[in-house]
């Protein structure tokens, strides 16, 4: 009796030594190896408080004001804190005035990207959205996120609007809503009268 102990006890221990031997492999199998982290390259060239200015023709295209930015040579894209997008658009020279917490400015390809607390204006009109790409050489602005394109006598809500700054129509696509303001209208039909 006291043998059949000993070896139920030995089979028990030597079980239990398996199970545990098993059980860590199959865990440092299953866990994901430590990676390093990668730290972001360093920028060739740093800013603060600058000014950027696309023109052609002898004529200012657009200027971006920002408190802060970082140029890689190899991407050629300058990464901006707090940029103040100011463009001239079409024959009249309308102004369009953008600002955002951040951005990135292709000044070789004429477009920019903004993100964050997208705020401005173009004539009459008071724009907000979450990202605002500008492509200057189609003369288009595409705002994306929660989009709020609005002006006396409307407003439209969407998910994605394209204005085209030459023609200034306007697109929405994405949950559209709009708002006509009847005083509005009326009162801009009485200044037209006079």
């Amino acid at each position: 009796m006291r043998k059949s102990l000993v070896y139920v006890v030995l089979i028990f221990v030597f079980g239990l030594a398996i199970g545990l031997v098993v059980n860590e492999q199959r865990n440092g199998r299953n866990a994901a190896p430590d990676k390093p982290v990668a730290k972001a390259p360093e920028p060739d060239v740093m800013a603060e408080d600058l000014e950027l200015v696309q023109g052609a023709d002898g004529k200012v295209l657009w200027r971006v004001r920002a408190k802060s930015a970082q140029y890689r040579m190899d991407q050629r894209i300058v990464q901006v804190l707090g940029p103040q997008l100011t463009a001239y658009v079409g024959a009249d020279r309308q102004e369009v005035f953008i600002k955002s917490d951040t951005g990135e400015v292709n000044q070789q390809g004429n477009t920019m990207t903004l993100r964050d607390n997208i705020t401005g204006r173009f004539g009459e009109f008071v724009l907000t959205s979450d990202v605002l790409d500008y492509i200057g050489a189609m003369k288009k602005i595409y705002l994306k996120g929660q989009v709020s394109v609005s002006r006396p006598d409307f407003s439209v809500n969407a998910t994605t609007v394209e204005i085209n700054l030459d023609t200034r129509e306007l697109t929405a696509a994405g949950g559209v809503t709009a708002e006509l303001l009847p005083a509005a209208l009326d009162s801009l039909k009485k200044e037209k009268k006079n």
